[in-house]
């Protein structure tokens, strides 16, 4: 038991050890690019739940026992800073947010930097938790401006997007091969119900035990329409969809945007691509409508 203890004890065990630590770092980056451009679906909530708690609890715990080694110290610098952009990119989701957030103060706070290093950054990152939270809850909530919109805007060929997930509907449709899905949104806006569908990459998926990242970032607007009808969406082929009486091939609707596509319009307050999307019914137009029936009745 004495040997056992004191090969545990060992200076190179210890630091060879610490090395895994960087395995959690890249495993919590992973999660933080997963949660920013995919729709993280679960299969079995309370498994997922249970793994995902008992991952971060083991590299803790290995952390924890390595936590004077300069490689837990260098990424018990890291982990509160991932920590802080999988709150931000996942906000809202606290079962995704609070067991790194756990292991990231329990870590940086035993580690082995000085009280004094420990105290100043540790300050800085708490009000980076606080205030950065606050600031971007009152973006997105109010002025609906997120992370994945600002990015969208920024990077070249990727069409603009304020997805909200909560009205994703998960009656996918899906090509034959399966690499392109179908996606529809439905949301209340104002007085009417916007439907919106998105065509996804379902190839870039990333699938974990119980739970699959569905990829939306990149995916194209096929059409959007500010009443509730048919569309009588459905894939004719692999690269071929088929929705309002118009047929799309993925070439067409995964096209590089120009500068006229690129611009946004509006119809019925929702951001709408020029090149797909239905006409946008209003109540002037429907007023305008009776007044040429009127007029034609009146002629004859």
């Amino acid at each position: 038991m004495e040997k056992l203890l004191k090969f545990l004890k060992n200076k190179w065990f210890l630091l060879g050890i610490s090395f895994l630590s960087f395995i959690y770092v890249y495993f919590l980056g992973k999660i933080v690019l997963r949660a920013f451009d995919s729709y993280l679906e679960t299969e079995n909530f309370s498994a997922m739940m249970v793994m995902y708690v008992f991952v971060n609890f083991i590299f803790g715990v290995l952390m924890f026992f390595t936590r004077k080694q300069i490689p837990t110290v260098i990424c018990a610098l890291i982990i509160p800073i991932e920590a802080l952009l999988l709150m931000i990119v996942s906000f809202g989701q606290w079962y995704i947010i609070i067991p790194p957030v756990a292991v990231g103060a329990v870590i940086f706070l035993s580690c082995g930097v000085g009280e004094s290093c420990k105290t100043v950054m540790g300050t800085l990152l708490l009000i980076m938790f606080v205030a950065g939270g606050l600031a971007y809850s009152v973006m997105s909530s109010y002025f609906g401006i997120s992370l994945r919109f600002v990015a969208t805007d920024i990077l070249p060929n990727i069409e603009s997007q304020d997805i909200d997930f909560s009205t994703r509907s998960n009656d996918y449709l899906v090509t034959e091969d399966g690499k392109y899905r179908l996606v529809r949104y439905i949301e209340q806006k104002a007085d009417r119900v916007v439907t919106s569908y998105y065509v996804e990459e379902a190839f870039k998926d990333v699938e974990y035990p119980y739970a699959v990242f569905r990829r939306t970032f990149g995916s194209r607007s096929v059409l959007v329409t500010a009443y509730e009808r048919n569309v009588n969406p459905k894939w004719i082929s692999n690269d071929k969809l088929s929705i309002d009486g118009k047929i799309l091939t993925i070439e067409e609707i995964f096209a590089p945007l120009t500068d006229d596509e690129s611009e946004e319009t509006t119809a019925a307050e929702t951001k709408i691509p020029s090149r797909t999307t239905a006409p946008e019914i209003t109540e002037a137009t429907e007023i305008s409508e009776d007044r040429t029936e009127e007029e034609t009745e009146a002629a004859e």
